[in-house]
């Protein structure tokens, strides 16, 4: 194992039994105070005792797409990923249900994790992310586990498979029950396609309970007990003329402007802004994304990006702050941009940023090394540091925006966004040029001063971890 990371932690294990998944303190958490190694650190630590009398031959895998929120409540982000397989690399694609099994949910303390007390399940055959959310409104953080499925064009059918040709599989809600137990509730997927990192959890309709709202119109309803799978009504009509919506995301949500989606017309270059109102989703804004055949990311089967909606110059009007990307190039990867547009659908982008931040970013700037590598703004990049109530942007998917060997992040300045120094030195460099497909996911703890590069397919001794950037 490469070298690990000698901190210390205060972490809660998880550990599965029959129904619910209980809580448990490790045994040397006395031991967990103290100071931690500064620097870059590479790779997570875990007991290899205990994980090979757990997992005998099982990899230490990790996946991309990981969740992140405050469960013990000491105002660090904890992150919650996943490790162990004996199967195939294709994270979402497997042939037997044991070929990949969830065993960890991390907890953060001062950016060290310990893997030797974990959650442990093996019903679910893929991996496709985790989102963290306070489900049932009871002052927990909840885990919702997204699946990925099975590939029906050339692998024989699963016999747990449950349903159609697109590969989907049930998915799973933890309910955190005060910090002591997690109880487990399907999330039943039929018919439908696999649920992806996307989703977005949000009580849409202030029953005190979220609804998990996914791509392509399916949510699920929870009342308390269980998850009802529905399907929002999608009205594809705007002034009077109809369109072929696709790639249907939901974006961003809060209680002022409520649930907002992105959708493609057909994958062209026009796309709509759509809000969900009751249990139908409504057109409400047409925009043109200035560079052909680009647009937000999950356009081209990209990550998860975000959205900021913000009334930026105070006209009582919202604007749409949209990560971007441009597809149709000859360069790798794809270059990400952002675009913002106004309530009319208008592009007001160069209003609101500065010349020389309203450019796309340059393939250097988010170490871009092939197609797999980060998009540039996904992840962190928008945030509130300041506590203003106006939230940065920071580019490179959270790590800053790369100029002279410094990073920067953008910050509203009487009415346009400029840069402010970041921090001194790049410290972003993650590409893997042995191997193109280990592709890293930043994770940014900005108060206690950590970056984690987590590994999008691959060993968890790939990740890198780095300290007081």
């Amino acid at each position: 194992m490469k070298r690990i990371l000698l901190g210390f932690l205060i972490v809660f294990g998880l550990v599965s039994c029959k129904d619910d998944i209980q809580i448990i303190e490790p045994i040397n958490s006395e031991n967990n105070t103290g100071p931690y190694d500064e620097g870059t650190q590479v790779g997570m630590y875990v007991n290899e005792n205990w994980f090979d009398k757990k997992f005998p031959g099982y990899k230490k895998i990790a996946i991309r797409w990981y969740g992140y929120g405050d469960f013990n409540k000491d105002g660090l982000r904890d992150i919650v990923t996943v490790f162990a397989s004996n199967g195939t690399r294709e994270y979402n694609y497997q042939d037997d249900a044991t070929k990949r099994i969830v065993v960890g949910v991390f907890l953060n303390k001062k950016t060290f994790f310990k893997l030797d007390t974990n959650l442990v399940y093996s019903e679910l055959a893929g991996w496709n992310g985790a989102n963290v959310s306070d489900v049932d409104n009871d002052g927990d953080l909840d885990i919702y586990h997204m699946t990925g499925g099975w590939e029906g064009s050339s692998r024989q059918r699963p016999l747990y498979y449950v349903g159609n040709a697109n590969g989907a599989m049930d998915s799973f809600l933890f309910i955190n029950e005060n910090n002591k137990s997690l109880k487990k509730i399907v999330a039943p997927i039929n018919n439908n396609v696999a649920t992806i990192a996307n989703s977005i959890i949000f009580d849409n309709d202030k029953n005190g309970y979220s609804e998990i709202y996914l791509s392509n119109g399916d949510y699920y309803d929870f009342d308390g007990k269980e998850l009802i799978h529905k399907k929002l009504n999608i009205v594809k009509r705007f002034k009077g003329i109809d369109y072929d919506f696709r790639v249907i995301t939901p974006k961003y949500a809060d209680k002022k402007n409520g649930l907002v989606f992105l959708a493609s017309d057909n994958f062209s270059d026009t796309y709509f802004v759509l809000k969900v109102v009751g249990n139908d989703l409504i057109p409400i804004i047409k925009y043109d994304v200035p560079f052909t055949k680009s647009g937000f990311t999950d356009a081209t089967n990209g990550e998860r990006d975000e959205l900021y909606v913000e009334d930026l110059d105070k006209d009582g009007n919202v604007e749409y702050i949209i990560p971007s990307q441009i597809f149709n190039t000859t360069e790798t990867p794809c270059i990400p941009y952002l675009q913002i547009i106004d309530s009319n659908g208008n592009d007001v982008t160069n209003k609101f940023l500065d010349s020389g931040i309203n450019n796309p970013l340059k393939p250097e700037q988010f170490n871009a090394s092939s197609i797999l590598s980060v998009t540039g703004f996904i992840f962190y990049t928008f945030n509130d540091i300041d506590g203003d109530g106006v939230k940065e942007i920071f580019a490179a998917s959270g790590l800053g925006y790369l100029e002279n060997n410094n990073t920067y992040y953008f910050k509203l300045v009487n009415g346009k966004y400029s840069k402010v120094l970041h921090n001194k030195g790049w410290y972003g460099n993650v590409t893997n040029e042995s191997n193109k497909y280990v592709t890293y996911w930043p994770f940014v703890d900005e108060k206690n001063k950590v970056i984690i590069f987590h590994v999008g397919e691959g060993s968890i001794d790939d990740v890198i971890i780095r300290n007081n950037f």
